[in-house]
């Protein structure tokens, strides 16, 4: 009872009022050997954790230097060392990856939701609609990711309609995530008190 008072009262304000934290999405490898799998170990880690080391890149180099990996494998453990490469705040490594996984399999949603994070932190909020956008219209495992990301972006690009409703369609499609109800109470007393 005293740790959900403490979650309640110090951890959760603290959840709100955090600058931009997008969400990430690691993707599983199913063949490749171990080290594809430490890769994505590491990197669902470090979404985790948002920290990585020299350590978990290298998994990630011998799986694709040496891993025999399938395309879609191969696809996923670039998303995964770019997540890694995110998680240590090297930025351009992070979109080389994210670049070279979109043209092994630009139809893989959650390679552009991770785009769009880079670009979300990175402030370039246009961008970072674009790219979620464009992970929304294509297949993803998680879609309330993508809609609760593009919402903040929407927010903080002043798009006040648009961060609500993707705030609201994120809630519908994950009711259980309480993220989104929280960040969308904020943003309409934001807007009550015409403090947008």
């Amino acid at each position: 009872m005293i740790l959900l008072r403490f979650l309640f009262r110090v951890l959760l304000p603290i959840l709100i009022v955090l600058p931009i934290t997008a969400y990430t999405q690691s993707m599983t490898v199913i063949g490749g050997g171990s080290y594809a799998r430490n890769c994505y170990m590491s990197s669902t880690l470090a979404i985790q954790l948002n920290s990585a080391s020299d350590a978990d890149i290298e998994e990630c180099n011998q799986a694709i230097l040496h891993g025999r990996l399938t395309r879609k494998d191969l696809l996923a453990t670039y998303v995964n060392r770019g997540i890694l490469y995110g998680a240590m705040e090297d930025y351009q490594k992070a979109l080389k990856d994210y670049r070279t996984a979109i043209d092994l399999g630009p139809e893989t949603g959650e390679v552009y939701v991770n785009l769009g994070n880079l670009y979300l932190l990175s402030k370039k909020f246009d961008v970072a609609i674009q790219q979620y956008t464009t992970a929304i219209e294509l297949t993803l495992t998680k879609d309330h990711i993508a809609h609760f990301n593009r919402a903040m972006a929407y927010e903080n690009n002043k798009e006040f309609d648009n961060a609500e409703a993707d705030y609201r369609r994120a809630i519908e499609l994950s009711p259980e995530w309480v993220l989104p109800q929280l960040r969308l109470e904020r943003l309409m007393r934001n807007i009550q008190k015409g403090q947008t």
